[in-house]
Formats: C-alpha cells, structure tokens, sequence
C-alpha cells in the first residue's frame, strides 16, 4: 500500500513552504523557551501529509495527525471515534465521534470532515488496496458525531483499514483538493501539536495545542531538527543538541549501540516486532523461472547469521511474511526452507547449473548464474548491510550476486518493469497482515512480474480476491492457508527476520518509553518525563 501512495504521489511534487517563507534564511536553532523536546529527523518535514508520508517521517506523523481508530497491543482501540458498530451483515460500519475534536485550524472534526477525507481518498487511485475507502458507496451523515459507512460487501479488515498512521489519518477539510492527490497545502491535523514553523534544512518547530481533546501533552513545543547524517545524530545526542533519537529508520543496530553507550544515555528496543524483512524472488526471469533454483536460494540463506551477525540478535528467524500478531498468523506451512547450503547445491545440480571451479559460479548452456539484487537503498538503515550478506551467502552455492541500490522512485520503476532478480521488500504492519499483503500484488508489487512466471497464477490472483468480499473466518483460513503455501512454497517471497525499531534518549531528560502502538510510530504520549 504504501509502495503505491508514494509512487504515485512522488511523480509530481508540489513542495509547500507557507510557514518558512520569512524564516529559510535564519541561522542557527531558536532559543528554548520552557518546556521543549529535541529530536532528529533524516528528511524535511515539507511532504509530512497522508499523500507522501514517507518513513523518516514516522516519527513526527502522530504528533499533528490521529486516525478514527488505533491498534494497540494487538487490539483496535479509540481514537477520534470513541466508538463503532457494524450492522449485523457487515455491510454498515458507524462511528460516533469526539464531540470535542478540532482542527488546529479551529474547524469541529465532525462527520461532515470525516466524510469529506473518506470520500477524497476514495476517489484517489492509490488507495485501492484499501477496501475501507474504496469499496464503499455512499455515507451517510447522521449527526454532528455520528457517520454510516455502507459498503457493497462484508469484509474481514475493514476496520484495520483505518489504522494506517501514515495515509488513514484525517485532515481538516480545507487541505482537501477535489482530484487533486499530489498538493500539500498545508499541515492541519487535530494531533496534540500545532506545525508551527519550518526553517529549511534546519528544523520544524511543533507547538503543543492547547485546544487537544484529550490530555494536554507535557511539552510546550517539540523541535524536530533535520540532520540526514547518522554519525551527524548520534554525534548531536552526545552534545546534547538533540534530546533523543527514535526509529529503525534513523539508526541501525550497531549505531544503537553506540549511542546507548554514551554517558548519560539509555536505549530500548521494542519487545514487540515492526514488521518482517523479505525478499521476493522474480519467477519470470529465466535464471528464476525453475523453482529448483528459487528453493536453491532459500536454502542458501541463513537467517541465524542475518539476525546475529546484522542485528545482535535482536532480531529473531520470520518464516511467514508479517508478525506472529498478525490475524490468521497461526496459518500451518506445507514446506518450510532452513539452512542447508548442501541441498541447495544439490537443487542447483538438478536444475543444470553445474559449477565452474575456475570462476566460483555455476553455468548452465555456457551461462553464468547471475542475479541483479534491488532495494531503496533509503528505506531502512540495514538494507545495505542485509544486500551485502545476501551476495555473500548465495556465492556460497555459486550465484553471482550483484546488487543496485536506488532511490525509491527508480526502485520501483525498476520492480514495476520487472528488471530484477531479487528486491529486499517490506512487509505489512500487524493491522494491515494479511490482506495488505496479497491484495496489490496483481497490480505493482514485486511479486505482480514474478507471477506472470506462474503458469497457475490466475488461481492464485483469483483467491486474492475472495479474501476481499468475506468476513467469515472459516473461509478465510481456508483461502489464506492456500495463500500462505502458494506465496512461500512457490519460493516467490523469502521472509528473513522480524524488524524492530527502538529509541536512545538522554536519561537526565527523558524517563523511559512506552512502545504501545505500531513501533515504527513515535507517540509523545508514551514518552515518561525523567524525575
């Protein structure tokens, strides 16, 4: 889902600096005045709109933006919506809102601005994997507090659909543009903080709203200061120009072990796990067309070294593609690929790709076995370290590996077309696993060119579907164990390891975190003053 938004909305962008102006040409970091809290991020706040949220932002998003609805702990809990119902087909969801909610911009966030945010991304072409907004045909307003969505058809996730922090939250309506799904007016949300000011290339002050529905926030302003390099972050940390450091995104594991190692700093990783890594395998192209060789490089993968070696072992061995909170998790698997680098030589053998002692890589009808591996090579502070490990392990068995790391537009330009062996992909998040998953991938995900190398596909793509018009949980079992088993017994995705993200802070400021949410996400909320 995300993939898409971001490829869509990155073709034409429309940056806004309303609020830097007058102040793009100021030196230097305003003086603090009472209460603030300072933190890092990689890029600028410019694009910090449900239109291009992009992961470095993660941890400023819920800072002015909230949803109807949050995923905690497993469990889907209020948010601007104190609650809901289905109608007993499943075919009409209601919420009652918060009377009290408003927009910084002083606008009431009531039905009428729900449904002017739900209809706009109805009406955006990449949300469709999101069947909340697009599969639903009229809303009614009932009251000033009160909305009906009907909807053509049950559906299992509906209600997860709504907890996406980065393109579910709602905005006040005058940011909306009819059509329009690539200009950012403006950052207006109903959040505990105000975007008050952005200074390019320097910072983005947040002042606490005084007029929040919910418990007043300790801090008087947060003052994000965008620094884009990691050893530049921890170094700000150390000098105590930055309060606190958060996320998988800003820091890798061995970064966060030196910064937890600086006098007077703490860290903590989250207990529970973000999402899965993976790799997807492109079963349309003719060095991956056999599936002996795609099963060859399941094999030839050793997960343990990828979660001791890259990740001190925080990480733990993923065999399925989303966390073990994720709904149907518990799905059985016909085959599972553990390390055993003999069979995958063995597999190799079979398939014709004989080894050339010469040169280390196996050729079959005088042909190299050479991959091409792609990733954003932004998206996640391990992706290069994981890359590198990968190429490592598969020469091992006598695949030539080489790896193209890209900027994100060219990254899925590239797995769009198709040209690529192997791309390092994310998984969903807990509330969105697993139809989130399957849903796009008859459309623009990696595994959409690997398909067209299935010659059973259509069943496959067809099944999808199903899981999309249901919200009986004996049928989706029995549609997600066909899934599960097609997916990753066909080898056309290899799960990796389960991500985690985390946060060192100054301890003379900052008491200790709460990871209650999704992790990747940093709520203020959970943040405990130091005593």
């Amino acid at each position: 889902m995300k993939k898409r938004i971001i490829l869509s909305g990155l073709l034409s962008i429309c940056m806004f600096f309303t609020a830097c102006s007058n102040s793009a040409e100021v030196a230097g970091t305003p003086e603090d005045t009472g209460r603030v809290l300072k933190m890092a991020i990689a890029s600028e706040t410019t694009l910090l709109s449900p239109l291009y949220m992009g992961n470095s932002n993660f941890c400023t998003a819920t800072l002015v933006y909230e949803n109807l609805v949050n995923y905690e702990d497993g469990k889907i809990v209020p948010g601007l919506a104190e609650s809901w119902k289905f109608s007993e087909d499943g075919r009409k969801l209601t919420f009652h809102l918060r009377p009290n909610a408003v927009f910084h911009d002083g606008k009431p966030c009531n039905a009428e601005a729900v449904k002017a945010n739900l209809e706009h991304k109805h009406s955006n072409p990449s949300f469709y994997t999101l069947k909340a907004v697009t599969d639903f045909e009229s809303i009614e307003v009932v009251d000033d507090t009160t909305l009906t969505i009907n909807y053509t058809h049950p559906y299992f996730a509906y209600l997860n659909d709504f907890c996406w922090q980065d393109v579910m939250t709602i905005v006040s309506p005058d940011l909306l543009i009819a059509g329009d799904f690539q200009t950012v007016k403006g950052v207006v949300g109903t959040g505990p903080y105000v975007y008050d000011e952005i200074v390019s290339g320097q910072y983005t002050r947040f002042v606490r709203n005084e007029s929040y529905w919910g418990e007043k926030p300790y801090y008087d302003e947060i003052l994000v200061k965008y620094i884009p390099d990691s050893a530049s972050r921890i170094q700000a940390l150390k000098t105590g120009e930055i309060d606190m450091i958060y996320g998988s995104a800003l820091m890798s594991y061995e970064e966060y072990r030196q910064a937890s190692a600086i006098p007077g700093m703490k860290g903590q990783i989250a207990d529970k796990d973000t999402r899965a890594r993976d790799i997807t395998l492109n079963a349309s192209r003719p060095g991956l067309s056999d599936l002996k060789v795609r099963q060859a490089i399941a094999y030839g993968i050793n997960k343990d070294e990828i979660s001791e070696g890259l990740t001190y072992g925080y990480e733990g061995k993923a065999e399925i593609p989303f966390t073990l909170d994720s709904p149907y998790s518990d799905i059985p698997l016909e085959k599972v690929y553990s390390y055993n680098q003999d069979k995958a030589k063995e597999l190799l053998d079979e398939a014709g790709w004989l080894m050339n002692e010469a040169t280390g890589v196996r050729e079959k009808d005088g042909k190299p076995l050479k991959l091409l591996l792609t990733m954003d090579a932004s998206f996640d502070s391990l992706n290069k370290s994981l890359a590198t490990l990968l190429q490592s392990q598969l020469s091992k068995i006598g695949a030539e590996v080489s790896i193209k790391g890209m900027e994100q537009m060219e990254w899925y330009s590239c797995f769009v077309e198709g040209s690529f062996d192997i791309t390092i992909w994310q998984p969903q998040y807990a509330y969105a696993s697993p139809h989130c998953w399957f849903t796009p991938m008859d459309s623009t995900t990696p595994q959409t060119a690997s398909l067209k190398g299935m010659k059973d596909s259509k069943e496959f793509l067809d099944k999808i579907k199903e899981t999309t018009q249901t919200d009986n949980k004996d049928k989706l079992t029995e549609l997600f164990t066909y899934l599960y088993n097609y997916d990753l017994g066909n080898v056309i995705d290899i799960p990796l390891t389960y991500s985690k993200d985390m946060i060192v802070y100054n301890s003379s400021k900052i008491g200790g975190y709460s990871f209650k949410g999704t992790p990747c996400f940093f709520d203020v909320s959970d943040l405990k003053q130091a005593e």
